[in-house]
This record gives structure tokens, sequence and C-alpha cells, in this order.
């Protein structure tokens, strides 16, 4: 019982760990999606907002800015959606007078869009700047599956809200909601849980007055000089370099509340990582820094970057050492004022005719119907994206654009297309498709596709209509050749095997002769040991012959008596002789022969022996020579025999691998042939109209690494050649007989690695191989445009400019209008302005040649150009400026100026208003004496119905009563909305009332599914 017990316990247990477990995978699945999905529209919501400032031309497909088209007929162009009642309706005027205002619908109420519409569809390249946002989407999975949710596009929605009528409104100011979404391959919005996948923003638009602005410089900003220092270029201003932070003491030196605007690059001081040693320029942004279009760079004209990488003291502006910081960020415009750059003296200032129809479209005349102007033209493309392989079966898809330039269009040809390619070289063994969906329209180009050279050089050649592809199976197979690979292949095998058979017979044979040489060593060893131990032994001694006896005298002894030797005795000492012990001897006289001595026995073997030696000593020589031929035979083996075996072994068996390899090579040629396929098709405009002047072909480069020759050896480049039909073609043979053969022609050189890999031309190239040919020239489709100018065309009229028309050259003109008592003729119209006390009310001077101001003045207010404006040291009190002041040609401020303070404001800073009404600059018209009466006006600001007396009050105690006593101040840019058209009789001049740049503010966002 107690088991049965603890079992349901477990599988209970389990059961809820399963759930747990199951639970706990689907949340981290969920938290991974929200994140990525979170990132991807919050990323793609933030480049919206960006292109909306930019006033982008959005392409739909790509979102990118569309160049080529940006009109009024554009229909994701922003300013069309942005555009105010004032502008529109300045438009309607200009176009009803007959004033050019470039392309755009007849009914002119279409000017302005109430939505745009885009999708961003994938794959994006890899330099889209939403690249990595896509690319995190191929993670987004399943839930509860795992399985990848294909995200198919990002669909964005710019609208402007239906009751905007009815939002608060001071002035030019417009509110669009932007809405960014994902939707999946059925086109339908990916949904998490019940709630669509979305985010939205309100955005609140309006100019970017000149007047918003603290302070202009036309040209860059240097902090890393001493404030005296000459300018490197013109227009340069230089606020001072201290030698570190502590110099300033407790002062906050330059402080700028309000945008200031930078036309080009800011170099700040060099950073050394530590506060102390490094220089410091007492600066600070407070509200956010405009550039037109430059660079953060270091004293050495690198790009600025903190010394580390994240560190806790390098990762805001604010906390920089070397400057009080940006502290609201930068913005880069992405082009320069060119009005700024007229007033510096940088540049003398546009044409005036970016939008001259009249000129383009009389070209446009010329260059489509005179052969002359049409051979001039040249066929140039540009690579569009590319795909490489994620599958076997799939190819290197390239697409191109391809493109007539000098106003020239495609022509379609009136002969009857082809069945057949031309072909060069032999394709016996190849095999392609053509299709030509609409033969009858007439072939607008010839596609080649070549490789090889000499007698292996193949070509195919095939004209194609706008709408027709060619797919080829070059001949790689060559049965000849696969019948001599077989062959070379039995014959490497059988030599590898009788290779293999002498080899290990060689082996056998060295293992035996390398035993025998082993035991004739031994052998040899032995007889030299024993025939040195028999060349040791002493010699035998010779016996001595009896001598002939004779007489001798000797003393007769007794001897004693003398035991025999025992052979076994050890002899001892030799006994000492005695006097007393020696007889005395007698002589006698005797006459007897000498004894014999007798031999004393010996071992045997104890002398050497003559026969043993002489035997022995054949026995080496024998077994000596011997060892020498084995040790010749084993050495021939191992130096001779062995290794031209072993190398004609290896032969065969690299020999057998060679053709081994290729017989498998030859076998994937049948299941994986190289297939190259060219498809043409129209080129449409966004707005489905299509290009006469482009076509898009996309290039596709399956199995590339088996292309081969007859021989099987691997070809590396391909090409693909285009010849264009123009005007210049009839019956696709020039109408010249002294035409360029080679007229409007280019190829796109591929180099296909041993891999498969395909390295893809940027662009056409004038010859076939490994070029990498020209950047695109691309001309603007203007039939339909040139149609619509003429069309238009009925008047003249300078009531307005067109929008297009630039008056940057005559800048210092249209900016030369405040002086002395409305002086406009001199320029400047004011030689200086000194400021020795402080302002008692707001002025409004441009151009002033030079501004001082004193130590004397510590409050400065008004709107002001100045060519040069200085601001003198020795002051003893902080400067206060309330204003916008545009820098002509320099600036240079004291550093002692610095070191006592100043603060910098454009009117609009919320402080100023008070400030200005504190001095009396700002007052009630009713009664100007009295400084708190702004303060105090006896009726609310959102009273319905107040009376003229009080809406005039509250209109001078504001500062909006300034801005309206400087309409150029007004304007979003230096580069004059205003002024007399180049080439003009008029005197008066005329304005554009075109917004160039905006504040985007954005005031909500808000997500569903995230």
């Amino acid at each position: 019982m107690q088991v049965l017990t603890a079992m349901v316990v477990m599988s209970i247990s389990f059961y809820f760990l399963s759930s747990y477990v199951i639970g706990q995978r689907k949340q981290v699945v969920k938290t991974k999606n929200v994140v990525n999905l979170k990132f991807a529209v919050n990323s793609a919501l933030d480049y919206v907002v960006f292109g909306v400032r930019q006033k982008y031309c959005f392409d739909n497909v790509t979102l990118m800015q569309n160049t080529t088209s940006c009109d009024w007929n554009h229909a994701g162009n922003v300013e069309r959606l942005v555009m105010s009642d004032e502008q529109l309706q300045s438009l309607q005027a200009m176009a009803t007078s007959g004033t050019n205002i470039g392309p755009h619908d007849k009914d002119l109420e279409k000017l302005r869009l109430d939505k745009i519409e885009l999708n961003l569809v994938f794959p994006v390249s890899a330099n889209h700047p939403l690249f990595p946002v896509v690319n995190n989407l191929k993670n987004v999975v399943d839930e509860v599956s795992g399985a990848v949710i294909p995200v198919k596009s990002i669909k964005v929605v710019l609208t402007r809200p239906p009751n905007a009528g009815y939002l608060p409104k001071a002035g030019r100011e417009v509110y669009i909601q932007a809405q960014v979404s994902l939707v999946d391959k059925s086109d339908k919005v990916i949904q998490v849980g019940r709630a669509p996948l979305q985010v939205r923003a309100q955005l609140a638009i309006y100019p970017r007055e000149v007047g918003s602005f603290a302070l202009i410089l036309p040209g860059n900003l240097r902090m890393d000089k001493d404030w005296n220092a000459s300018q490197s270029e013109i227009g340069d201003v230089v606020f001072h370099r201290f030698n570190n932070k502590a110099e300033l003491k407790n002062s906050t030196g330059l402080v700028f509340k309000s945008p200031v605007f930078v036309n080009g690059n800011i170099h700040l001081p060099f950073d050394t990582g530590a506060g102390g040693n490094s220089n410091y320029a007492g600066v600070t942004f407070a509200d956010r820094v405009y550039m037109g279009n430059g660079w953060i760079l270091r004293p050495d004209n690198r790009p600025f970057a903190p010394s580390t990488q994240g560190a806790s003291a390098d990762r805001f502006w604010s906390d920089s050492r070397v400057f009080g910081g940006f502290l609201s960020g930068i913005e880069n415009d992405g082009m320069r004022d060119l009005g700024l750059d007229v007033m510096s003296g940088r540049s003398s200032g546009s044409n005036g005719e970016e939008y001259d129809w009249n000129k383009i479209c009389s070209d446009l005349n010329q260059k489509s119907s005179k052969l002359e102007y049409m051979e001039a033209s040249d066929l140039k493309a540009t690579k569009k994206e590319s795909t490489d392989p994620t599958k076997e079966g799939e190819g290197y898809y390239t697409n191109y654009r391809l493109v007539l330039t000098n106003y020239n269009t495609f022509y379609a040809q009136k002969n009857q297309l082809p069945t057949n390619p031309t072909l060069t070289g032999d394709w016996s063994t190849g095999k392609w498709t053509i299709d030509n969906k609409d033969r009858w329209s007439g072939a607008v180009a010839k596609v080649e596709i070549l490789y090889g050279s000499g007698a292996d050089e193949r070509k195919f050649s095939m004209d194609l209509v706008k709408d027709g592809y060619v797919e080829v199976k070059p001949p790689v197979l060559n049965p000849a050749r696969l019948t001599s690979i077989k062959n070379s292949l039995d014959q490497a095998k059988l030599d590898l095997k009788n290779a293999q058979d002498t080899s290990d017979s060689q082996s056998s044979s060295l293992s035996t002769l390398k035993t025998q040489r082993s035991t004739t060593e031994s052998e040899l060893k032995t007889a030299k040991d024993n025939l040195l131990v028999e060349k040791n032994k002493p010699v035998e001694p010779v016996p001595t012959p009896s001598p002939s006896p004779s007489p001798s005298v000797s003393p007769t002894v007794s001897p004693s008596p003398t035991e025999s030797p025992d052979p076994e005795a050890t002899p001892g000492p030799t006994p000492e002789t005695t006097p007393e012990s020696s007889p005395e001897p007698t002589p006698v006289m005797t006459v007897s022969p000498s004894p014999s001595p007798s031999p004393t026995p010996v071992p045997p073997g104890t002398y050497q022996d003559p026969a043993e030696i002489e035997r022995l000593e054949k026995l080496v020589t024998s077994l000596s020579d011997k060892l020498s031929d084995l040790n010749k035979q084993i050495n021939n083996l191992e130096t001779k025999d062995m290794p031209a075996t072993t190398k004609a072994k290896d032969t065969a068996q690299a020999n057998v691998t060679k053709y081994q390899g290729q017989l498998d090579a030859y076998e994937d040629l049948k299941d994986h042939p190289p297939i190259i396929k060219v498809d043409l098709d129209p080129a449409y405009s966004w707005t489905g109209k299509e290009y006469k002047d482009r076509l898009d072909v996309q290039v596709t480069i399956t199995n590339g690494q088996y292309l081969v020759n007859k021989d099987g050896q691997r070809i590396n480049n391909l090409s693909v050649r285009f010849r264009g039909y123009d005007g210049t073609y009839y019956n696709s043979v020039p109408i010249r007989s002294s035409a360029d053969p080679d007229h409007l022609s280019g190829y796109l050189n591929f180099l296909i690695a041993s891999n498969g890999n395909v390295t893809r031309p940027t662009a056409l190239s004038l010859t076939s191989g490994t070029g990498s040919g020209t950047d695109d020239d691309t001309s603007a489709d203007l039939a339909a445009k040139c149609e619509e100018y003429y069309n238009m065309i009925n008047s003249q009229s300078f009531g307005a400019a067109n929008w297009g028309s630039s008056f940057s050259s005559s800048t210092r003109k249209s900016w030369n209008f405040a002086g002395e008592d409305g002086a406009v003729t001199a320029d400047p119209v004011a030689a200086n302005r000194t400021w020795a006390a402080d302002d008692e009310k707001f002025m409004v001077r441009s151009i002033i040649k030079d501004c001082v101001i004193k130590a004397g003045a510590s409050f400065v207010t008004g709107f002001y150009t100045c060519d040069n404006l200085v601001i003198e040291g020795g002051r003893t009190k902080p400067l206060r400026i309330v204003g916008t002041f545009i820098i002509g040609k320099s600036l240079q401020i004291n550093e002692q100026a610095i070191r006592t303070g100043i603060t910098w404001t454009s009117i609009y800073y919320p402080q100023a208003t008070q400030e200005l009404r504190a001095r009396g600059i700002l007052f009630p018209l009713s009664d100007p004496a009295n400084k708190t009466k702004c303060d105090n006006l006896p009726s609310p600001i959102w009273h319905p119905m107040p009376s003229i007396q009080e809406t005039a009050d509250r209109m001078n105690c504001n500062v909006i009563s300034l801005r309206a006593k400087a309409d150029p101040f007004k304007w979003t840019a230096v580069d004059p909305d205003c002024g007399i058209p180049i080439g003009a009789t008029q005197t008066v001049p005329t304005c554009k009332r075109r917004i160039y740049h905006y504040y985007v503010v954005e005031q909500a966002r808000e997500g569903q599914g995230l």
C-alpha cells in the first residue's frame, strides 16, 4: 500500500513538474520573441521618424530615400504629408498662376497626402540601415512548436489624424501618426496572443526656424585651440581650450541652453583618459546641437572616440573630460546650409535651376531623337541586391539595374525573334531553355553567356524581350573523357596492385636478410673473440740439444736426499744458506757427462695452436665477406629497390585517387550540372509607371563549381554580356554602317571559387574577364514629366518662386535687410554694432560687419547677423544673451569672458520670457510702464472671447511678438527662402515659402502585442 501511495505521489509530482518545465520553456521563448520583436518595431519606427525629419521620399520595398523621382507625384514624399495649410495654399496658388512647381497631379488637392503606406520587404542587403533588425527576425519562433515564424516585411503607415482640425495649433505645426507592424508571409499582421504586433507614435512637426537657435556658425567649431588662434578654414570658430577643467574653478563657463547650429565639423580636445591632465573647453551644450554635414573629430582630424569602450566614465556626453558635453545629443542634417557657405565666402551658391524643367525637357527632346546623341549614350548598371544559397540546389542570385544614360531609351526591335541561339564552340551536350514571353513585342537586348578561351571558348547568344529569360546548362559532359578516365583508373589500380605485391616481396626479403645479418654478426663476433684468445696464448718453447762432455773440477758435496717434486705442492720460500749449514766442499777430480733435464708436464691448450689460429682466421674472413654481402643487399633494398617501389606505389595510389576523383566529379556533373540563368524584367517606379530607360536583370549562377572545359579543368571566370537596343538599331542591326559594334555593350564578370562561391561585379565592364566596371550614371525617366510640364505651362509669373529654385547665390542680398532706419543699400548695411551697456530693447540688425560686446554689457538681446562677433574680456559680471546670432565669418570670445560665465539662449527658452518682461522689453501695449501686468492679465489664455486689447497685450507680452519683427529669422535655413531668380528682370523678390528643416517631436509611443 505504501509503495502504491508513493508511486501516485511521484506521478502527480512528475505531471506538475512537466507542466512547469513546459511553461518555463514557453516563457523563455516568449521572452526571446518579445525582445527581438520589440527591438524590430521600435528600431523601424526610429528609422521612419528620422526619415520624416529628413523629408525622405520613401521608396516602397526598401524604405530608402528615393533620389531619382522625388516630386509631387511621389507616393512616399514626406513633404507632401507634412505640408501645412499655408504651404498647400501657396503651392496651389503658384500652380494656378502658371509657376512651375515641378511634376504634379492636375488635381491640386492631391498635392498634399493624407496617408503614406510603405513596406520593407525581406530580405534586405547587409548595408541597409535596418539590416541588423531584419536579421534578428530570423530567430522569431513559435512558443509551442519552436518552429520559425517567417516574417515577410515591416509595414509602415504614416497618416494625418482625421481630427487634425481640432488639435491645438499656434502656427505652422502639423501632427501625424506613424505606425509600424510586422507582416507574415500571408500579408497579415503577426499577432502575439490576440493583439496585433505593432507600435504607434504621435508626432508633432513644426518648422525649425533660424530664430530658434542661439548661435549659428558658418564652418567648423574648434574647441581644441586657444581663443585667439587663426582660422584653419573659412568660417571656422574657436572656443578656448583650457589646460584642464580646474582652471575654470567654480565657473560654469559658456553654456548654451538653446540649440546651436554648426555647418561643418566639431573638433574636441584630446582625451587622455584622466580629467586632471586633459585639456578642457569650458563649453556646455544643454540643448541639442545640429550639424549641417560634419563629424565630431579629435584634434588630429580622426573621428572622436572615448578613451574606453563603455566604462562608467565614458558612457554619456555628460561624462566628457574635455568639455561640458552635448547634454541633449547631436543631429546631422546630411547637407550643409549653402546660404552660410555663401555668407562666409566659402561658396558662390547654386545656379538656381534645380528644377529648370524647360532646359531639361529641351535636352530630352534632342537627346531622344537625334542619332548623335543616342550614340553618345552608354549602357551602365548598378548592383541592387544579392542572395547566397541557403540549401543545395539554390543559386547565387544577383539583381542589377541596367540604365541607358544621356536620356536614351530602350527600343524594341521589329524583326522576328530567332528561335535558336547563336553558339560558339561545341554545345552538343549542352542544354538551354529560352522563354520570350511576348515574343512579338520585340527584343530590347542581346544576352551572351561566355567562358573559356582558345579551343575551349564557349559562347551562347540570344535576343530577349523585356520580360524574357534564358537558362543555360553548359556542355560539361564528355563521353570520350569518361572512357579515358575509366581506362586510366583501371590501369592505375593494376599498377597499384603490382607495386603492392613487389613491396610485400621486398619487405619479406629485407626481413630475411636482416635476420641473416644478425646471425652472421653474432658468429663473426664469436670467431673474432676466439681468435683473439688463441693469439694471446704463449708460444710453446722449442727443446734445447745436449752439450759435449768436458772435464770439470768441482767440489764434491754430499748431497742431501732430494724428494721428488709434488705437482700439487705450493712452492715455499727459498731457504737461506748459512755458513753453519753449508758443508765444506772437497775438491775431487771427476770426468762425467752433463745430465739431461726432466720435461715439466703442461695442461692442453696452454700454448698457441697454429692450426686453430689458421682455421679461425679463415672463418673470420669468410664471415666478414658474408656480412659485407648481406649489408650490400640490405642497402640496395632500402635505398634503391624499396624507395622505387614505394614511389611507384605512391604514384599508382595518386593516380587512383586522381582518376577516381575525376570519375566522381564527372558523376557529380550529371547530378549537379552548372546552370546560368539571365532574366530580364521591366523596371517600374513606385507609382507603377514603367521606365523606358532601364531594365531589371537577375543573374543566377547555380553549381558554378562544376563549370569545366572538355578536359574537366575548372573554369573560374564567367561573363554575361549585354547589348542594349535603342533607336540606333533597326531589326537588330545598327542603322549606320559606321556605328560602333560595341555600342551599348558591357560585361558582368563573375569569379567562381572552387567551393562555388561567386564574387559578383558591382557594375558593367567594357571587356570580359575580371574587371569590376564603373558605377551607375542613372538618367531620369523624364518623358512623362516633360509632357506634364508642357501641358502645365501657360504663363510666367513672379508672384512666387519654384520650390526647386535656389536663392543661395544672393544670400547676402537677402539677409542684408535690417540696418539703421531701415537702410538696405550697402553690404553690410552697418559697419559696426557695439554693446557697452545692457540692452533695453530687442533689436533686429542684419548684416553688420563688426559686432563687439564690451565688458560693461551683461545683457544682450536681439536677432543679429554679424560678419564678425567679438566678446571682450575684462568682465566682472556674467554675460546673458537672449536671441539669435548668425555668424557670417568669425566669432572670437575672450577666454576671460568664459571664465566669468556666459549663458546663451534663444528667445524661446522658457525663462527668457520672464527675463525680457523683467527688463521691460516685453510689455503690455495698454500699459507699457507696468512691468508686472504681463503676469497678471485679466483674462486667462483659454478665454473663448478675449478682447482685442487683451489679445494685443498678450501678444506683446510674449516672445512671439519679437519673431514678427524679422521674417528671415522665420526661415528654416540661412539659404534664403526669398530672393530674385537668376536671370530674371524683375526687381521685386519672390518667395518659395518652403520649409527646409523641421523639429519632429515624438509626443507619445505605444505598442500592442509587446
